[in-house]
């Protein structure tokens, strides 16, 4: 008997395998960059900028690679993860946008100019510290009433900057404090001689080769810390009012941040000596303590 089969035309085969292929290989090539920040995301495709116009958590790599400007002020945005992969970023406006406490953007090695200005209100720019330690062709740094921004890394790009234009003026309640800059040589850097010879700085500021152990502040204010040793909690008595305590390993990492609070909490951190930076609107204090 005869079977019947569909006759099979080898030539549409292969035609359906090679778009088959092509769109596996697309679907491979096409890289993505993780935006885990739906309003940075969100800010991405009001600027035309993500192409797939949904916040889904990722961009094309490809959609962001060649933005020169990034224009973020004024945007609810806390985590820049993803601002690594704007291989071609020159200029970055994030003024009044929130941010988190340490601005990371050794990554983008092509930044040019920055600028992350404050209203003067605290709670619109919660930047502590910019680590900018790859950026050798950077130009401008502009963070104008930015109150708790007190560190700015440079120690690393600082010897490829030889013209640097900065404005870290401060207004009002934060007036008072300074910023510290980490350079490789402070000497220089503090006398604007060498690569430093044209560094332009406006506002408060002094340099450190290490500035998490640095007291910047105009005054050394007087406070006592109990109990020390401490095993799991201390507490910080001051006739200045507290803003900020930092807790740091003897290198100089930070471990723990607080607002002011009754009682500090270290009870995580191993067994060891650590510096505590106490600062208050007029000064700071460092204390040496000893965690059990």
């Amino acid at each position: 008997m005869k079977q019947l089969y569909p006759s099979i035309n080898k030539n549409n085969v292969k035609s359906s395998l090679s778009i088959l292929s092509l769109f596996i290989c697309l679907g491979i090539t096409a890289q993505t960059t993780s935006i885990p920040d739906q309003n940075f995301e969100q800010a991405l495709i009001d600027l035309g900028i993500d192409s797939d116009q949904s916040v889904n958590g990722q961009v094309l790599t490809s959609d962001i690679a060649s933005v020169l400007s990034l224009d973020l002020s004024n945007e609810n945005i806390t985590d820049l993860s993803g601002i690594e992969d704007f291989e071609s970023l020159e200029i970055l406006d994030v003024s009044d946008a929130v941010l988190d406490v340490i601005l990371d953007l050794s990554q983008v090695d092509s930044l040019e100019e920055l600028y992350m200005n404050s209203g003067g209100d605290a709670i619109t720019l919660n930047v502590e510290e910019v680590i900018l330690t790859n950026n050798p062709s950077l130009q401008v740094i502009q963070a104008i009433d930015v109150w708790k921004l007190d560190k700015i890394n440079l120690k690393g790009s600082d010897t490829q900057l030889n013209n640097l234009l900065v404005n870290v003026e401060k207004y009002g309640e934060g007036s008072g404090s300074s910023v510290c800059f980490e350079v490789t040589d402070p000497l220089n850097a503090q006398n604007q001689q060498g690569v430093y010879s044209n560094w332009s700085i406006s506002g408060n500021s002094n340099f450190s080769d290490d500035c998490n152990l640095e007291v910047n502040d105009f005054k050394n204010i007087d406070v006592a810390l109990y109990p020390n040793p401490v095993q799991n909690t201390f507490q910080i008595i001051s006739s200045e009012k507290i803003k900020w305590v930092n807790v740091l390993t003897i290198s100089g990492k930070q471990v723990a941040h607080f607002g002011s609070q009754q009682d500090y909490d270290i009870s995580q951190l191993p067994t060891g000596i650590y510096f505590v930076k106490i600062e208050s609107s007029v000064g700071e204090s460092v204390q040496r303590i000893f965690k059990r």
